[in-house]
């Protein structure tokens, strides 16, 4: 009669501390994630037409990058927009923000 033994290998490397996001940080991501929106507006609703549609592999991989940011960044994170809220909009604060025009 044979008996198996498991090995389980030992973790390697450094406990990280829970990431914590303050106001300002989170204000930050309520506007990225509004800009992302206008940016998807502008690929999904010219830029992919535009060539051609889904039929076209460049188009199909411009949505799928654009799935993908806001799959893994949580949207990002829309769970907290609350508390970017909280801290003002991006643009709107006298004193805090300097306005970039292209």
């Amino acid at each position: 009669m044979s008996t198996s033994l498991s090995v389980i290998n030992p973790l390697e490397g450094e406990l990280l501390l829970s990431a914590v996001l303050g106001a300002d940080d989170m204000c930050s991501m309520n506007f990225a994630r509004e800009e992302c929106y206008k940016l998807s507006a502008i690929l999904l609703g010219k830029v992919i037409p535009a060539m051609g549609g889904y039929s076209n592999e460049l188009a199909c991989d411009i949505a799928r990058h654009l799935e993908q940011i806001q799959t893994f960044s949580g949207n990002f994170c829309w769970r907290h927009r609350h508390l970017g809220a909280s801290f003002g909009v991006v643009g709107k604060r006298p004193g805090i923000d300097v306005e970039v025009r292209p």
